[in-house]
């Protein structure tokens, strides 16, 4: 079985699973009906509303989260089965200067705390020699596609 962004061990962390909004997507085969979503705005999907883990109002962390990890682990939607924080701080690497200053600016695009975390898996990675494995093309459009749209208003 070849390796993928899995073998980049996450050594327990949940950072991913607080603070960060869970995009649900039916055609990657996340079932509704399972979850306890909401509809949200996206930087991602501007001007449409898109389904979403529920957080819990007074954390901000996933509903599903708990003392011993994620409760739905094994059904977890699409995007934590792909996700990997590493690949978020080796997109962020790749983009220009000028890109990541028009992101970190918006403010609504990644948690500072997930990208320490990522910053520190991505050498982890580099140690063991899987750099490789993460695959960041998806993420560096996605980043650029939402560098490349207006600022949201302050609130």
């Amino acid at each position: 079985m070849p390796l993928d962004q899995n073998a980049i061990p996450c050594d327990g962390c949940i950072q991913c699973c607080r603070n960060d909004q869970v995009i649900l997507h039916p055609d990657a085969g996340d079932d509704l009906s399972f979850y306890r979503w909401e509809p949200i705005a996206s930087a991602l999907y501007p001007g449409r509303a898109v389904p979403a883990l529920r957080r819990d109002p007074a954390t901000g962390d996933c509903v599903y989260l708990t003392e011993a990890g994620c409760s739905i682990h094994d059904r977890r939607p699409a995007v934590c089965r792909r996700f990997h924080c590493a690949r978020t701080a080796l997109a962020l690497e790749q983009l220009s200067g000028r890109t990541r200053k028009i992101l970190r600016r918006r403010g609504d695009v990644y948690d500072d705390a997930l990208l320490a975390r990522g910053k520190d898996r991505l050498q982890r990675a580099r140690d063991l020699g899987l750099e490789h494995v993460l695959d960041t093309a998806q993420q560096v459009a996605a980043f650029e596609r939402i560098a490349a749209l207006p600022v949201p208003k302050k609130r």
